[in-house]
């Protein structure tokens, strides 16, 4: 059976789920399925609540990374839907399968999804930070402090472009002679960069680790302070989301701390982003996996619990470290 691009994917998603012939012209017209088209609506589309549901997310966003006084790194959604669907493989790969080193990095900032024209709308980011992308993979950094607010001075925004070579589609994969550990390897080199693209844009953005812990301590209050520094001296328990709170503070003490002690809790750090960031909805997006077809959220509405199906569609093998995705044009449960 013809392996079904992702486009048909949520296509016939959409239909398994909703019934195309029933579905809401608004639903139809957000998934670009509508007399077979091809593009997405504009950011600014009239009646397209999917664009609205994720400048909500944004918004949301914004507001969260000012209460913990983390930068805001927005996953750039290009405009260009070829690209869409390569970005949502590289974000999710490099969420899901990022070494200790990517977790650590990208739990320092608050994370969404959105497009560059909601970001220029919603969190006021003006000039060549928000120019159309040409890349698969974009980041945007963003200061919240003034975010969304009339202000003179324009806000600090700074542009992460990794340089990634192109992985094989699951098609040329099987004419090739690479072998999937090959294209494993491929992958993770591609998620280290991104890595070290996200370090070097912090450095740029002027969020250093000091800067980002005493910008995080400012948040928390006497008691969560003291707490994070009894989970360092003597390791007792604090919630997860603590931790991810206190995150810069917590690397920068734990990196002049005794090798046994940053062996003793660099592992629930990670368990702590782990479950604080790559295991919860990321603003603006829905996971999904790749492994079937039909209706596969993770966390589906109980509208999609019901009605979902699953159909024939080829999907069943997926390039390496990609089974999971970001889904970015899926209204919200």
């Amino acid at each position: 059976m013809k392996p079904l691009d992702r486009r048909t994917f949520f296509s016939h998603s959409l239909a398994a789920a909703s019934g195309l012939v029933a579905a809401p012209t608004w639903l139809v017209r957000a998934f670009g399925i509508e007399h077979g088209a091809s593009q997405d609506p504009q950011p600014g589309a009239v009646d397209d609540p999917v664009a609205k549901w994720r400048k909500e997310q944004l918004a949301a966003a914004i507001v969260t990374a000012k209460a913990h006084g983390k930068p805001l790194l927005v996953l750039v959604v290009s405009d260009e839907q070829d690209k869409v669907w390569r970005a949502s493989d590289w974000f999710g790969a490099w969420l899901t399968h990022g070494d200790a080193l990517a977790r650590e990095t990208f739990g320092l900032c608050t994370l969404v999804c959105a497009r560059m024209g909601e970001v220029e709308e919603m969190a006021g980011v003006r000039g060549d930070a928000v120019a159309k992308t040409t890349k698969a993979v974009t980041m945007l950094l963003v200061d919240p402090t003034r975010a969304g607010q009339e202000v003179d001075k324009p806000i600090r925004a700074t542009r992460i472009e990794p340089e990634l070579t192109r992985v094989p589609s699951l098609r040329e994969q099987l004419g090739d002679q690479e072998t999937m550990e090959d294209l494993e390897a491929q992958r993770r080199k591609g998620l280290a960069v991104m890595t070290a693209a996200l370090q070097a844009g912090l450095d740029r953005h002027g969020a250093t680790l000091d800067e980002l812990a005493k910008s995080s301590l400012r948040t928390l209050d006497e008691a969560q302070q003291k707490a994070l520094t009894a989970w360092l001296e003597a390791g007792t328990p604090v919630p997860a989301e603590l931790l991810v709170r206190g995150l810069p503070e917590l690397r920068r003490r734990l990196a002049a701390a005794s090798e046994a002690d940053r062996a003793a809790r660099l592992p629930q750090l990670a368990a702590a982003i782990e479950t604080v960031v790559v295991r919860r909805q990321v603003a603006g997006s829905r996971w999904q996996r790749s492994g079937g077809c039909g209706n596969d959220f993770e966390a589906p509405t109980e509208e999609e619990t019901k009605n979902g199906t699953m159909f024939a569609c080829g999907l069943g093998m997926v390039p390496p470290l990609c089974e999971r995705f970001l889904g970015f044009y899926s209204v919200g449960s």
